[in-house]
């Protein structure tokens, strides 16, 4: 008797794409790990005494930040302004697309992000989304380490700032209203970037293409 063998037929998958242009409702903080930090743990690990050079409190503002050109080698305030002005700050894609999964669990859209995180794809070089802004503005705060005493720590701070997504999806999983929805729904809710708890980073969608 022949072997019958399955037959599994596969639904055409249809991809689109689309530009979601986002507006701050608020400001956006650019904070990340800065290359002074990195080493002083690195050294820590690996047991190294630690060193006596001064931080350059330049480099720690700048490579707290993603650039969309590379990181910038002049770590002096000249360099950060130049950098501004010439290169671009950078929100990442992979930070945008959790939030939107995020979103999706929160508002009951799904019980999972699951089929969202397999549908929708953000298109971006490098990994990063650069922002435009109107204002910038370098913050110092004292923070409270769960070890130590306080530290005062430089924050980046972005107003009037504004975004372009490319983005990638499925037709047959979620339409491009409903990716445009949950998007929104991140904006509010949840926020991109450093200080999401105290509201900055939120935004919402002002136009798709």
């Amino acid at each position: 008797m022949a072997e019958q063998k399955e037959i599994i037929n596969l639904s055409k998958i249809n991809v689109s794409h689309a530009k979601v242009m986002i507006a701050g409702d608020g400001d956006l903080c650019l904070n990340k790990m800065n290359d002074v930090a990195a080493r002083t743990l690195t050294e820590q690990r690996r047991n190294k005494a630690k060193t006596l050079e001064k931080a350059n409190m330049w480099e720690e503002v700048i490579t707290a930040i993603h650039w969309r050109d590379g990181k910038p080698k002049d770590f002096s305030e000249e360099g950060l302004y130049k950098a501004l002005e010439e290169n671009a700050p950078c929100i990442t894609a992979f930070g945008l697309k959790k939030s939107f999964g995020d979103a999706v669990v929160r508002n009951g859209i799904d019980k999972y992000k699951t089929k969202f995180d397999a549908s929708v794809n953000i298109v971006a070089t490098g990994n990063l989304v650069p922002i435009k802004f109107a204002n910038y503005t370098l913050d110092e705060k004292l923070m409270s380490p769960k070890k130590g005493s306080p530290v005062l720590v430089h924050l980046s701070r972005f107003s009037g700032w504004s975004a372009e997504i490319e983005i990638s999806f499925t037709e047959n999983t979620y339409s491009l209203e409903q990716i445009i929805n949950i998007v929104n729904l991140a904006g509010f809710g949840i926020g991109i970037g450093s200080g999401r708890t105290s509201g900055y980073g939120r935004y919402h969608v002002v136009g798709v293409e």
